[in-house]
């Protein structure tokens, strides 16, 4: 039996999210009532934190549920981005002392001429929990230290978005404003990961198996986007949470 949410007007920021959602049996108990509640308070813990008066939202979601292409589309109504996943290139990019950090823990058969073999490593990482245990040692520092740069410095968006696939697992969303989960069916995620990363339907299964479950997800959000559908419906939806962002702030 599938239950279909329809919130389709706004009241006032303590009332529901306009996003049609769709919610299956096994993730119903998360929203007990049938609604999705608009969690984000007025008062902004990152505000007291670091004095920053523009409101920051953590984009998050599983493998291949469109993180990317919602976040693409943020950057294209001129609001101000960050991802994680980039910022995790960026710092053991060749040549980078990220690069020298990691060749030493993890040994140079990962590196060919300087450069790291990202699909084997990234390959190996989900059938080693040691291996992965030791990459992120040195990658997520690295990575934190760049999203506090940026989460200090200036800004004239409205709002601003931080991206990061690992958004609740490493307690990132403690910090913003808000929660934006993107979320998709397991049977699309798997669908679009085979297509877009030229790999088995196992391979792709393994990562999602290895990422924080949907319903945890799900139960962090402060909104949620229904990406199971074409891209004119996920392109509305991310217009009217953006209309209802910059009028909230």
């Amino acid at each position: 039996m599938i239950n279909r949410l329809y919130l389709d007007h706004f009241i006032n920021r303590t009332d529901w999210i306009s996003i049609n959602t769709l919610i299956d049996d096994s993730l119903w108990a998360t929203f007990s009532s049938g609604q999705l509640v608009l969690l984000v308070p007025k008062s902004h813990p990152l505000t007291k934190e670091i004095d920053l008066k523009t409101p920051v939202y953590g984009l998050t979601g599983g493998i291949a549920s469109g993180k990317s292409t919602v976040l693409e589309q943020f950057a294209a109504l001129g609001i101000e981005t960050l991802d994680t996943d980039q910022l995790a290139r960026d710092v053991i990019a060749q040549e980078t002392s990220g690069a020298s950090q990691l060749e030493t823990a993890i040994g140079s058969a990962y590196f060919r001429d300087g450069c790291l073999d990202r699909a084997r490593l990234r390959s190996d990482m989900y059938q080693s929990a040691a291996l992965k245990k030791t990459v992120e040692a040195i990658i997520h520092p690295l990575v934190r230290n760049a999203v506090d740069q940026w989460l200090n410095q200036q800004s004239r968006s409205p709002y601003r978005i931080l991206c990061s696939p690992l958004l609740i697992e490493t307690n990132q969303h403690e910090m913003l404003d808000g929660v934006i989960v993107i979320d998709a069916p397991e049977s699309e995620q798997l669908k679009r990961g085979t297509e877009r990363d030229a790999k088995s339907k196992q391979t792709i299964q393994n990562i999602i198996d290895a990422q924080i479950s949907r319903q945890a997800r799900l139960g962090h959000a402060s909104f949620v986007i229904d990406n199971s559908g074409g891209l004119d419906y996920l392109t509305q939806q991310i217009q009217t949470l953006h209309e209802k962002l910059n009028r909230d702030w």
